[in-house]
């Protein structure tokens, strides 16, 4: 089991409803020429879901002491850990258009993470105009930090359109085949550019360090 850093217990000791502390994302894609849809989505989900060995802490929930968060605080693997909660497939009416989706984005994220399971989620959208499909992730900034999702989102995707990841991009698989990607100079680090975004959003999140010592406090 993995203890929590002060940083991280700081992210769950500030959270509240008006003030959540997860990230969220969207992105967009195109289906491939010829397939359908729905089923291509489901089979997608599947593979997302299919692995015996997540990379953590996607297969870890908290785990606390009597003191709460002001006492030991670790991940462990969840025991009733269910992947048809974490990662979902949805659909807006056809023809869905931006609109539409912003709204669904906006209501899924602005609820809080569940702490009792693992503090992550993704959607998988269909619907959208143009054969594309979009896919909403959201991770809690204690469980992931900037530079790491950085890397995760990284290692899900391809510069190659012909290019099939076999093994859900979220296993431990897929993860070790990516660094060593890295440390064969097969795929480019992030750029100067990325890391600043990391940067600059977590800045907006805490202002200042005296913002969260406060919270810590």
């Amino acid at each position: 089991m993995k203890k929590l850093s002060m940083v991280d217990k700081g992210f769950l000791l500030a959270e509240n409803r008006e003030m959540p502390m997860h990230v969220g994302g969207v992105s967009l894609f195109t289906l491939p020429e010829g397939v359908d849809e729905q089923e291509f989505l489901h089979n997608l989900a599947h593979t997302i879901r299919n692995t015996d060995a997540l990379l953590p802490p996607f297969g870890d929930r908290l785990k606390l002491g009597r003191a709460g968060l002001m006492g030991n605080a670790q991940w462990e693997p969840d025991p009733a850990l269910d992947m048809e909660y974490h990662v979902r497939h949805s659909a807006l009416p056809k023809p869905g258009r931006y609109r539409e989706l912003f709204t669904l984005v906006s209501r899924l994220h602005g609820t809080l993470l569940e702490r009792s399971r693992p503090l992550w989620e993704m959607h998988l959208i269909e619907g959208l105009q143009n054969r594309q499909f979009a896919v909403y992730t959201k991770t809690h900034h204690a469980a992931v930090d900037g530079a790491r999702s950085v890397h995760i989102s990284r290692s899900m995707l391809s510069s190659d359109p012909n290019y099939v990841l076999e093994n859900s991009p979220l296993s431990l698989e897929s993860w070790h085949r990516y660094k060593e990607a890295l440390l064969a100079g097969q795929q480019g680090l992030p750029t100067e550019e990325e890391l600043r975004n990391v940067a600059d959003m977590l800045k907006s999140t805490f202002d200042s360090s005296a913002n969260l010592y406060r919270a810590l406090k």
